[in-house]
């Protein structure tokens, strides 16, 4: 079977994972700033990693190695959270925050680091805590942002650790009755002339409009950096990506003439080891508005064929309780039960018959596959527990639509794991 297919979510190897994103364009390249969760090993680890990719091909990422770590941190061994990265003066700084709220920056003359000189935030002589930090250069300034329910927004010196007292504001966005359901994931960009604040949101449309899972990446808009803020709407909510799915965060950001959503998607039956994934955005920067997107497969493809699809890992839902893991020999097999499954979209389809092949092994299970609402293939899956290929043969209409693997049993016992996807036509395909 084929490997990963470069450019589809997720776009990075499968077995690297990179939450918590923040994109950002320096020079040439895109640079993606992130957590990194180690796989079943809860939220994040000690470590970054900075992967980047040229703006002229964003199938191309190379991901840099350790770009800075907890033991370079002085005064904590705490873990590495949710960070972001600033250009500035000629040097790159990287803005952190750990699991025991602390937060801090330090520097490097490269993009990708290694960073150094970690120390601390400070607002009135004492170090700040919280998580979840963002940073904006704007007009001379540099705006800094963090907190969780509750937001919090001020102005860096010149020696980017200390906040000027004068400026802080708190309460910006918040999960309070009646409010923006801030949840945490704060990351503060320009959208035409305002500032637009991401965030992690458990916004619901019935009041006190909070108390949802932070799935949602949502967006509120103000003409100054400390509001007042007008929550907008939603960017994308990752809702379905696991059974468990959990939190939320990533950023937009145009890179050349496109727009795009950076977010995660948590897999494993749990609300950890994130992978990071894209999609592209409809944005409208005079009038301010963000089109919500929705998960898919693309990633970066601008058109998914069926030869691209590899692994059920680039599946963009799961359901009924189906899930991703990663084995100890670095396969990553889905696992189903009876009424589960996954799902890829959109896939583009010409006329004819194709072959399906899964790597896999089952026990009382069929396979139902559907395209858009039609199913096309309805068979058993041979009972086998040791590992195999099947091979199965499907009819498809021109045009895109959705592509559904369900698997269907009547015992507790029935379960299929498939570690890996094959679509080829048939010479009954339309050219």
């Amino acid at each position: 079977m084929r490997s990963q297919t470069p450019g589809l979510n997720p776009f990075l190897p499968f077995s690297t994972y990179i939450p918590d994103g923040e994109p950002k364009v320096f020079g040439d390249r895109v640079y993606l700033y992130g957590s990194f969760d180690r796989f079943r090993s809860g939220y994040c680890c000690g470590e970054y990693h900075v992967v980047s990719a040229p703006v002229g091909d964003l199938t191309d990422w190379t991901d840099h190695g350790v770009s800075f770590s907890a033991k370079d941190v002085p005064w904590s061994d705490a873990l590495l959270y949710a960070p972001d990265a600033l250009y500035h003066n000629g040097r790159y700084y990287l803005f952190f925050c750990m699991s025991d709220g602390s937060e801090g920056v330090a520097e490097s003359d490269a993009p990708e680091g290694p960073f150094r000189n970690a120390r601390r935030i400070t607002l009135g002589g004492e170090p700040i805590t919280g998580i979840d930090p963002s940073v904006l250069e704007d007009g001379g300034h540099v705006y800094y942002t963090w907190g969780q329910f509750h937001l919090n927004v001020g102005e860096l010196g010149d020696d980017l650790c200390t906040l000027r007292p004068e400026s802080v504001r708190t309460d910006v966005l918040s999960n309070a009755d009646g409010r923006e359901g801030f949840h945490e994931a704060s990351s503060l960009r320009r959208l035409g002339d305002r500032y637009c604040m991401i965030y992690a949101s458990e916004y619901t449309d019935a009041f006190p409009n909070h108390g949802a899972r932070p799935t949602k990446l949502d967006y509120a808009l103000s003409r100054s950096p400390y509001g007042p803020y007008e929550r907008r709407g939603t960017v994308i909510d990752n809702e379905g990506c696991d059974p468990q799915s959990w939190n939320d965060h990533g950023s937009v950001i145009r890179i050349g003439d496109a727009w795009y959503v950076f977010y995660h998607a948590s897999s494993d039956n749990s609300q950890f080891s994130r992978r990071a994934r894209v999609e592209r955005l409809t944005v409208d920067e005079k009038a301010g508005t963000i089109t919500q997107a929705v998960p898919t497969t693309n990633g970066f493809l601008d058109a998914l064929l069926p030869r691209h699809i590899t692994s059920p890992v680039n599946a963009c839902r799961f359901f009924g309780g189906a899930y991703v893991t990663e084995t100890p020999d670095g396969r990553f097999p889905a696992i189903c039960r009876a009424d589960s499954g996954f799902l890829y979209s959109p896939i583009r389809f010409r006329e004819g018959g194709y072959t399906l092949t899964l790597h896999c092994r089952a026990a009382d299970m069929r396979l139902q596959l559907f395209l858009g609402e039609a199913c096309v293939l309805d068979a058993p899956l041979p009972d086998c527990d040791q590992w195999g290929e099947v091979s199965f043969s499907f009819p498809a209409q021109e045009g895109t639509a959705p592509m559904r693997l369900s698997f269907a049993g009547a015992s507790d016992a029935a379960f299929c794991e498939t570690d890996a996807i094959r679509i080829e036509e048939t010479e009954a395909a339309v050219c």
